[in-house]
């Protein structure tokens, strides 16, 4: 067999794996959580700050180096979160805070909470859901160059973080970690990068918004 047909056999291999049965990573809540948790409260996304303190929520993130940050960032993950969301509104309903709201809310938040799960725990309480949806963005770094030549590739590293609402605690949380490299290193990248090109940070963070969802929480 030649060089390019094993190269091609192995691209059809992954592909069929990615895409058969329930995706690697995929739980269902026990029989207590399934019953309890029926509305999520989905919060602006945050972002990376070197300074930040211990609040407002618990974000553990290991072996992801923050970089740059796109200054449209956030308001562009916020609405590709709200677009692919769409697709969970079957099994839990959805409270989409606005920025105003989120910050008003956080404000009256850190006036009596002291910890992390005490500040979920008011978001949850103030808005009547079981469960909190978090994202922070680590790294949004735009390609330079065209989708054939590229002086430094596209870069992104983000976060989310499912809480229960009446404990504080992590139910679920997946990390998107990822610099483009060249098919050439990697062949086994094609499934996420979806075409022999180099992708914008819009498009990569698309395609690792998706991969994320794919694991979340069934009910």
């Amino acid at each position: 067999m030649s060089h390019y047909k094993k190269i091609l056999v192995l691209v059809l291999l992954t592909f069929k794996l990615l895409g058969c049965g329930i995706p690697e990573g995929v739980k269902e809540y026990p029989p207590y959580l399934a019953e309890r948790i029926k509305t999520i409260v989905v919060l602006p996304f945050d972002h990376y700050c070197p300074t930040e303190s211990p609040l407002p929520f618990y974000c553990p993130v290991t072996g992801v180096i923050p970089g740059e940050i796109e200054p449209h960032a956030r308001e562009f993950m916020n609405e590709l979160l709200r677009k692919e969301l769409e697709a969970l509104t079957k099994r839990y309903t959805l409270l989409i805070l606005s920025q105003n709201d989120y910050e008003t809310l956080l404000e009256s938040a850190l006036e009596v909470a002291k910890t992390s799960e005490q500040l979920i725990n008011y978001f949850a309480k103030e808005t009547g859901a079981q469960a909190l949806l978090y994202g922070k963005i680590f790294r949004f770094k735009q390609r330079k160059g065209s989708s054939w030549a590229v002086e430094s590739p596209a870069s992104i590293a983000f976060t989310l973080i499912l809480y229960d609402g009446q404990t504080g605690r992590i139910l679920w949380q997946r990390t998107f970690d990822e610099t483009q490299k060249p098919l050439s290193e990697d062949i086994l990248k094609l499934p996420l990068y979806g075409k022999i090109k180099w992708l914008t940070v819009e498009e990569l963070a698309e395609r690792g918004l998706k991969n994320l969802l794919k694991t979340f929480p069934y009910r």
